[in-house]
């Protein structure tokens, strides 16, 4: 498995980039949040990457983070979810706002990613919800418990006379 790549950016159109590793150039897919942190063109950069080997191809996807390469493997395990898919996902919800959706079971929300319908949504809520903390970084989830927490805490204030 290739883990992760350090080099420089030679192209970068969306949804793929090419990085040149020691001569070797390297055709990446990634997720928007992975080209707004991008340096620009000629620059080095260091990417996580997950192998996707099917039968007619060899895909590498490229993350920022080891907490996004996670997510993107825990999306995939899903059923009917595949790597096009689960880089819509990455693509247009953070794993905080995910993790808190699925956690609270909220449809309405993660319909408004392109590609996922209501009964995608319902699949990801049923078989994402015990997956959560594997794959969120505890950090991320501790605020999102803790945002939760102050949220309710302000409204039983502003409900109590």
């Amino acid at each position: 498995m290739i883990g992760r790549l350090k080099g420089r950016i030679i192209e970068s159109i969306p949804p793929y980039l090419m990085l040149d590793v020691n001569g070797v150039g390297y055709e990446l897919s990634a997720p928007m949040p992975v080209f707004y942190k991008l340096p620009p063109l000629g620059e080095e950069v260091m990417l996580y990457t997950h192998l996707v080997v099917r039968e007619d191809a060899h895909q590498l996807y490229a993350f920022s983070t080891v907490s996004d390469r996670q997510f993107f493997r825990q999306l995939i395990r899903v059923s009917g979810v595949g790597a096009k898919l689960a880089i819509a996902i990455l693509s247009g919800i953070s794993s905080v706002d995910f993790a808190y959706s699925i956690k609270q079971g909220d449809v309405s929300n993660l319909v408004r990613i392109p590609g996922i319908g209501k009964k995608t949504a319902e699949r990801l809520i049923v078989e994402m919800k015990d997956r959560v903390d594997d794959w969120a970084a505890a950090t991320e989830l501790r605020v999102v418990s803790s945002v939760s927490s102050a949220r309710r805490a302000k409204v039983n204030r502003s409900v109590m006379p």
